[in-house]
């Protein structure tokens, strides 16, 4: 082979090597997440509130008129039994005792459940709602919460009342930011409130990604009492966990859970009896994460509450839990939000009630309960007296861009056309809770009530005077407190014509128009020179 014609076909070769040979453009390689975007959520449970929980002292009216023994004691002149006991010298009575005239220990006994709580949990008998804490009501106006004052000619008369609001257990909480520094956040505590004797109950487990967590962080709590709250051993859990993908919806996975649960509760519990007791676990569940991938990844924060069986008015009805309330927020850039409720399953039965099972929000059933001295006066007496006070928000994220949304509002007592209890009788209303929603741009919230209950107990009327009113007590609580909200981001713009793009992904690799062109040249180029070296060879022959 000529040199000329050596030449040539090495021009060709590198000319076709060139043009095949050569990496090609990668039109859609994958990278890391080079920008973040809004995804988030938060959601929150609590497993029971006590929305109002308040104590009246027996009222004392006009003297009876009937003729006085002359030997009476001169410091108790003029003065019942309610009297004596919420003066200075109740702490050397004893409520059982059952001596005659001052034998109403209903009435004795509210009283100096009304006189302690006063003394040891508020001296001014009202514990206020921190204004911050998410899952509390709007406060009614108007309350008397103590009061002395006279009236009618047979002496003084004395009344006190005491109350309790907006205390909550079993609290859960969790949020996932994107955007945040801290990017996934789990709290949880047992008491939603203050307690000068445990502080372990108000104190919050807390856990914050990233770092993501292995493993979630767990402390366990012991039983007691506070003021009319009795709990048994208690758990706290939060675990947060985190990856880089999930700041632009790459990665799936669930991000924070947070739980808490008792192993029993009670409101003005006695020996044996209670005004409402639960028996069973009791806890609150909250869990945020993100779902799907790329542009179908979306944020889900859901809430629910574990409870199995509640005994009220000393277990003469009892609700047993069959389907756990649920409530879940999602949001997608692309296929929008929505909020799935599904309300509790609940049946209700008791000494001389027809079994009834209630499922669809803002059913309820309503009775009244033959009186029960025994049982009543159980309930009133046995109350703890310990100091309870109001809590604060838990320290947890805020998820910008959510919409407000109130709380749906407890049932507040008896229905507007039913009778008020009479004394000696206990009524009970129970009912299930609705949820509310809002939706503002690409964010979604929600918050629901699961079971609410009401119960007024009366006591019986005892020496009390022309007038006078009988020992009572009123509670207002909720089962299941839920919240749940979800935020995505906007939908990008995305062009019509998306032919040769990357789809918005990086391009690499060589230009395909340089390629092109130095290849064409090379093959050009070597041909050329072959068709000259075959003419010079013609030539010579």
């Amino acid at each position: 082979m000529t040199p000329v014609r050596s030449l040539a076909a090495s021009v060709v070769v590198l000319g076709f090597a060139g043009t095949i040979a050569a990496p090609l453009p990668a039109s859609a390689a994958p990278a890391p997440c080079e920008r973040t975007e809004n995804y988030a959520a938060q959601s929150g449970a609590e497993a029971l509130r006590i929305d109002k929980l308040e104590m009246h002292a027996a009222e004392r009216g006009e003297e009876r008129p009937v003729t006085k023994d002359e030997d009476t004691d001169e410091e108790s002149a003029g003065k019942g039994a309610a009297d004596r006991i919420l003066g200075t010298g109740a702490a050397g009575i004893d409520p059982t005792t059952d001596n005659g005239e001052d034998a109403d220990t209903l009435s004795e006994g509210i009283g100096i459940l009304g006189k302690a709580v006063l003394d040891s949990v508020d001296p001014h008998g009202v514990i206020p709602r921190a204004d911050s804490e998410p899952f509390s009501s709007p406060v009614e106006s108007g309350d008397a919460e103590s009061a002395t004052g006279g009236q009618g000619g047979g002496g003084e008369a004395d009344e006190a009342t005491v109350t309790v609001r907006e205390v909550g257990l079993g609290e859960a909480r969790t949020a996932l930011i994107g955007p945040a520094k801290v990017k996934s956040a789990a709290v949880a505590r047992i008491l939603d409130g203050k307690s000068t004797d445990h502080a372990s109950w108000t104190k919050p487990v807390v856990q914050q990604a990233p770092p993501s967590h292995p493993k979630a962080t767990k402390r366990s709590t012991g039983g007691g009492q506070a003021g009319p709250l009795k709990i048994g051993a208690g758990e706290v859990s939060a675990h947060a966990r985190w990856d880089d993908g999930m700041a632009c919806g790459s990665t799936a996975g669930e991000a924070a859970r947070s739980q808490s649960s008792v192993r029993g509760a009670a409101v003005l519990a006695g020996a044996e009896t209670a005004l409402v007791r639960v028996p069973e676990k009791l806890a609150g569940v909250s869990t945020t994460a993100l779902e799907g991938r790329g542009g179908a990844a979306r944020t889900v924060a859901s809430a629910t509450v574990i409870a199995g069986r509640i005994d009220l008015a000393g277990g003469r009805v009892r609700v047993r839990v069959l389907r756990a309330p649920a409530l879940t927020a999602t949001m997608s850039a692309t296929e929008g939000g929505e909020v799935r409720y599904e309300p509790a399953l609940i049946e209700v039965s008791g000494d001389g009630i027809a079994t009834e099972r209630l499922s669809a929000a803002g059913a309820q059933a309503e009775f009244t309960l033959r009186p029960d001295r025994q049982a009543m006066e159980a309930g009133l007496l046995g109350s703890g007296l310990g100091g309870l006070g109001s809590g604060s928000a838990l320290p947890l994220p805020h998820v910008p861009g959510v919409p407000t949304v109130n709380m749906p509002p407890a049932i507040g007592g008896p229905a507007p056309e039913s009778a008020p209890a009479t004394a000696g009788s206990t009524r009970v209303r129970i009912a299930l809770g609705e949820v509310r929603k809002a939706k503002k741009g690409h964010a979604i919230a929600a918050r629901a009530t699961a079971i609410t209950m009401s119960l007024e107990q009366v006591g019986a009327r005892g020496k009390s005077g022309y007038g006078g009113k009988p020992a009572s007590a009123s509670l207002n609580l909720t089962f299941g407190l839920m919240e749940a909200a979800a935020v995505a981001p906007e939908r990008r713009t995305v062009p019509h014509d998306t032919a040769g793009e990357a789809g918005g992904l990086p391009i690499t690799g060589p230009a395909v128009s340089g390629l092109a062109m130095g290849g064409v040249a090379l093959l050009v180029t070597g041909v050329a020179a072959v068709l000259l070296g075959v003419r010079r060879r013609r030539t010579r022959q």
